[in-house]
């Protein structure tokens, strides 16, 4: 099981739940695996926006999980507002390089 990261503009949500726009307009919530988010940021935000990713547990999202095929490969959306519980940290894109990818069990 892969840890889903979300990116957005600092600071980070607050909300509980936490809804993006995204969520009303497409109907889930963008997520990338580890190895995307500097991608995922590079593709759908300008250069210099204060970017945080958040981590996001999927054994806590259970069900609002599904993984989408995409050109460039799975990606992970969350069909519904997401609960403060499952947001674990708020990650710069520097910090990225050291985040976890694979949950740990236990």
């Amino acid at each position: 099981m892969r840890w889903i990261y979300h990116l957005t503009l600092r600071p980070a949500p607050a909300a509980d739940p936490y809804a993006p726009p995204s969520l009303a307009a497409e109907g889930f919530v963008h997520g990338s695996y580890r190895d995307a988010v500097r991608e995922s940021a590079r593709l759908y935000f300008p250069p210099d926006a204060d970017l945080v990713a958040l981590q996001l547990d999927p054994r806590v999202l259970g069900d609002l999980v599904r993984v989408a095929s995409t050109p460039r490969g799975p990606m992970p959306h969350v069909h519904g507002a997401i609960p403060a519980a499952a947001i674990r940290a708020a990650l710069s894109l520097e910090a990225m390089e050291g985040a976890p990818d694979e949950v740990e069990e236990g």
